[in-house]
């Protein structure tokens, strides 16, 4: 016997009597076997693990050391210490990638895909030349051929794209449908008022007097009968009063009969205008025609298809407009058949058959620098020699093709595009931060807290030299001036989406600080400690907003 289940109220539930009846399934659905569900797709890691180093080197951190409240803990350290020291591990950094200098495109670019991942999941440097960010483009490839079941982000957003703009068109189809209706209703209410108002006065007009005919009126004699029946004389006038009369008489059922047919002929001229011109304007308003190539359609739309006939539910009335050359233009329905079969069967792929990786990791002078000098974790070859360029030689390389057309070795100068964006993305680069070009929103870099997989850029950065040393006051030296509309565009169109806007101001140090050749005097490294960098957050005012 099943024991009851006491219910939070207190009220005893006995489960057999609670319990649904059961139903013995039909001897259809006993012979016939359960259908299984279709396999899921196998997750993959978490994100957390597939981007859990920061930069492309590998750090060894020593256990935390709690001695007040945890003696146990020293043990642990001592013993991670002592295995780092009997077996250190390999040398930092243990994997070096290669890169080369394309001197046709001015880029630098990494073409082995092993490189090319770790240099996206070891903190996010490069763009895939094929992708918006992540160089997947073979996986995406292989996903849409159906060669893999693995999926990509570009899949998903598309995805996410589309349903917003279906969602979008439900939304203004229904509202369209409404004001619709709405019109509808109204047309109905004011018929049923106006042939009540008719009704009512057509009663009124049956209870009251009989309708009077207007008396005619004795039209001017100004015709040639009526001036020649004027009479001459009193005795004319007695004799020709009746004659005079009787002329009156027709010329005015004449001048009535050309009125009322002349009123009739233009009103019926005027309806049949009208019925032509509202025939003619509802079929303009109803068709269109579109040229495509190579034939000519016409395709009617209805009236309550909403603003995007494309995706529209109901069926569009196609019209088939004959060519110039006289044959008739094809179905479009039968059209588009063909070419989804055609797709469909461009899109089963054999077996045996290997897309080939035609991306490749583009990056950009200053992470490829910051790659080679500051991390030594990257080597760039002349693509033409095959020769490893120095740092010095490659700073040079940058420096001189940082300005459009290049300039050579001796027309460089401390305030150089390179050096001001390099100093800049060094800086936030050291301070955690990950700096990726913001030209799309308008800016120099945007900075990202942990990176673009994670979330949203926070700010967004305009780089801007500053010359306050007594050398550049000397020789008259200023910064470039930027008005108050570019400022508020750029704040603008960053405030959007939901950015900051930073000014990033550099104090450019003076050319003491380089040789004859133009290369740092005292290296890299102390000429870096020259380029001073100064933040200045910039925040929209509104004064309804902020009161």
């Amino acid at each position: 016997m099943a024991n009851p289940q006491i219910l939070p109220s207190g009220r005893k539930v006995d489960e057999a009597a609670s319990a649904p009846p059961v139903v013995p399934p039909s001897t259809s659905e006993a012979q016939s076997t359960p259908t299984t569900p279709p396999p899921r797709r196998p997750r993959g890691p978490p994100l957390y693990q597939v981007y859990k180093q920061p930069a492309p080197l590998r750090v060894f951190p020593l256990p935390p050391f709690a001695g007040t409240t945890n003696p146990a803990s020293l043990f642990h350290l001592v013993v991670a210490w002592l295995g780092q020291v009997i077996f250190p591990p390999a040398s930092e950094p243990s994997v070096i990638h290669t890169a080369f200098w394309d001197h046709e495109t001015r880029t630098i670019v990494v073409t082995d895909p092993k490189s090319m991942e770790d240099l996206w999941q070891q903190g996010f440097y490069g763009k895939g030349s094929l992708s918006r960010s992540e160089p997947n483009w073979l996986k995406k490839e292989n996903a849409r051929l159906g060669a893999t079941r693995d999926r990509v982000s570009e899949m998903a957003t598309e995805k996410r794209r589309e349903d917003r703009a279906r969602a979008k068109w439900e939304r203004a189809r229904a509202e369209q449908e409404a004001l619709e209706q709405k019109r509808l209703d109204e047309d109905n209410a004011l018929a049923q008022a106006e042939a009540k108002a008719l009704v009512v006065a057509q009663a009124v007009l049956d209870q009251g007097p009989p309708a009077v005919r207007p008396p005619k009126l004795a039209l001017a004699p100004v015709g040639p009968l009526e001036l020649l029946a004027l009479p001459n004389s009193h005795h004319d006038l007695a004799t020709s009063r009746q004659t005079l009369s009787a002329v009156q008489e027709e010329s005015a059922d004449v001048t009535d009969a050309s009125l009322e047919n002349g009123s009739h002929s233009s009103k019926n001229d005027a309806s049949d205008s009208n019925t032509t011109v509202s025939s003619d304007s509802t079929a303009c308003k109803l068709r269109k025609s579109v040229r495509f190539s190579p034939k000519v359609e016409s395709t009617v739309f209805e009236r309550m298809d909403p603003p995007s006939p494309s995706v529209s539910s109901s069926p569009l009335k196609t019209i088939t407009v004959p060519q110039a050359d006289g044959q008739v233009a094809a179905d479009p329905k039968t059209s588009e058949d063909a070419e989804a079969s055609r797709t469909a069967a461009e899109s089963v792929v054999p077996a045996d058959i290997v897309v080939v990786n035609k991306e490749h990791l583009q990056l950009t002078s200053e992470e490829a620098f910051f790659l080679t000098f500051a991390l030594g974790v990257l080597k760039v070859k002349n693509s033409n020699t095959q020769e490893v360029l120095s740092s010095q030689d490659l700073l040079a390389l940058l420096r001189q093709n940082s300005y459009f057309p290049p300039q050579t070795s001796q027309q460089l100068q401390p305030d150089d595009p390179f050096l001001l964006h390099y100093a800049v993305y060094h800086h936030f680069r050291s301070l955690g931060w990950v700096p990726r070009p913001g030209i799309k929103f308008g800016v120099d870099w945007l900075l990202y807290n942990r990176g673009p997989v994670f979330d949203h850029a926070e700010y967004g950065l305009l780089v801007l030299p500053s010359y306050s040393h007594p050398y550049w006051k000397a020789n008259g030296r200023e910064p470039p001036r930027k008005s108050w509309h570019w400022l508020m565009g750029v704040n603008r169109v960053l405030s959007k989406v939901f950015k900051s806007l930073v000014l990033v101001y550099v104090e450019v140090p003076p050319p003491s600080a380089f040789n004859e050749e133009c290369n740092p005097r005292s290296g890299m490294t102390d000429l870096l400690k020259q380029y001073t960098v100064r933040e200045q957050m910039i925040k929209r005012w509104s004064s309804n907003r902020n009161r």
